[in-house]
């Protein structure tokens, strides 16, 4: 027999298959998780996590915390097939950059940003590993928890490297911030904003204090 709580869980895990579908139909674009590519590409640290997909609702909520501008250029570390960088690419933006280790997940992402409707700013996906791209360009960093401590680590260090001696703003957006503790080693930033808004994951927006 089954519990409610069974039954409640199978619910949401409709819904939320239910809201992935509809939001790629209208965006003509295919960012469902796929099982079948689960198979990782380790980065230079060796702490890769398997590819995942947040919600839609996850990620425009997180759009509408940091209010971005149109002269900002975004940033996705670890695109996988590119489901955030879509959501951004429709607001009007400098640019927006999918950073995407597996050669297989770049390639979906590069084929929705052609396809995506409703573009109003340029996407360009780069299938590289996240240590080795060039940050100076960016001016909010999204990411959906895609490494762990050792390469966030070394990506905080790369940001600062690039944005402090010129004292570029940076914002960096946090979504399942399971390493969130490596953030204190960095007081050049500031967490700004630490919420979990119903439907969605728990979402931590740090900025720059210059």
């Amino acid at each position: 027999m089954c519990t409610m709580q069974s039954i409640i869980k199978n619910i949401e895990g409709s819904a939320r298959y239910l809201e992935s579908n509809l939001w790629d139909k209208w965006m003509n674009v295919e960012t469902r998780h796929s099982d079948g590519l689960n198979k990782m590409t380790q980065g230079k640290k060796g702490d890769s996590l398997p590819f995942q997909t947040s919600a839609h609702y996850t990620i425009r909520k997180a759009i509408k915390l940091i209010q971005s501008k149109c002269d900002d250029t975004v940033i996705e570390l670890g695109c996988g097939k590119g489901r955030a960088v879509c959501h951004f690419a429709r607001l009007r933006l400098k640019k927006v950059i999918g950073i995407e280790i597996s050669t297989e997940l770049s390639e979906i992402a590069k084929k929705n940003a052609r396809q995506l409707r409703g573009r109003r700013a340029p996407i360009e996906i780069r299938n590289m590993d996240v240590l080795s791209a060039d940050f100076s360009e960016g001016s909010i960093f999204y990411m959906f928890n895609p490494f762990g401590e050792k390469t966030l680590r070394a990506v905080l260090s790369k940001i600062e490297l690039s944005h402090k001696e010129i004292r570029k703003q940076a914002t960096i957006v946090y979504i399942n911030p399971l390493f969130s503790n490596i953030f204190n080693d960095f007081p050049w930033l500031e967490k700004t904003q630490d919420v979990r808004i119903y439907g969605s994951l728990r979402t931590m927006i740090y900025t720059t204090k210059y």
